[in-house]
Formats: structure tokens, sequence, C-alpha cells
């Protein structure tokens, strides 16, 4: 898995200043055209969170991938990774799921392990069956991933 720390590219002055120019004498990508960008930089969580550089911190997640298949979710999910007492955890509150372990990446594929199980479980879980706080999660999993043919 790789982990993504967002920070904004902040233009220098020069590059905030408007220029006239028409659209089709400059190319959206040329250099003597700049404009600001989101990047995201490398992140190392482990090393990170044992240096008590960071306690805890989100990530997303775009897809996970097992043994048999590869899942691709319709939209990112927010996972929050922190660490207590030399356990790593990491959390979404939405879909009601934490996973634990040594170290960052531990948790993460506890979490994606957990994610996979409850998606066939109410994906296989009748309608009639369902009450309480799992009709929402219920329609949440059910369109968590994009089917792939």
């Amino acid at each position: 898995m790789t982990y993504a720390g967002y920070s904004p590219c902040l233009p220098t002055r020069q590059e905030y200043r408007v220029q006239d120019v028409g659209r089709e004498e400059v190319s959206a990508f040329s250099p003597s055209n700049p404009f600001p960008v989101g990047t995201a930089q490398e992140r190392m969580p482990d090393k990170e969170f044992r240096n008590n550089i960071v306690r805890s911190q989100f990530t997303p997640l775009w897809s996970i991938t097992t043994k048999t298949k590869k899942f691709t979710v319709s939209k990112p999910i927010k996972i929050r990774l922190y660490s207590e007492d030399n356990l790593f955890f990491a959390e979404n509150e939405s879909l009601v799921i934490i996973g634990t372990g040594s170290s960052a990446m531990a948790a993460m594929d506890d979490f994606c392990s957990h994610l996979v199980h409850f998606y066939h479980y109410y994906k296989r879980l009748p309608w009639d069956k369902v009450t309480g706080d799992a009709v929402r999660l219920k329609k949440l999993y059910e369109t968590l991933f994009i089917e792939q043919g």
C-alpha cells in the first residue's frame, strides 16, 4: 500500500500574475504558463509514529488486493492511522471497522481483511434480515466497490 500526504505546491509571487494570453496561444502544460497544483509526497508512517513525529494521520484507501481478486473502491475510504502503547490502529468510523497490528502496514492489512469480509457479509445478507444500523451499513457496502467484469 502507498500512503500519501497531501500538501499544496505554493506558487511564487511571479506565478500569481494574471497573464493576458488567449487559450489557444499557450498549451495547458506549457512551462511559460505555470499554475499551482497539489502534490502528494511519499510518507513512511511506521517511522513517523516511532519517532513521535505524528500521533495520528489520515490516508485514503483506493483499492484492496487479495490473493484472488482486486477490489477498487467507488470513492476513496478515509482511514485514520494512529498508535497507542506500541500498537497501530487503522479505523473508519462510518464503516465501523478497526484494524490493528504491530506496524501501520499490519494495521492496514487487518483493516482491509475486515473490510472485504464485511463487504461479502452484507452483500449476501437479505434485506428482510437487516435492522438498525445494519440497514445503513448494507447500503454503504452495496455501493462500496466498483464491479469489475
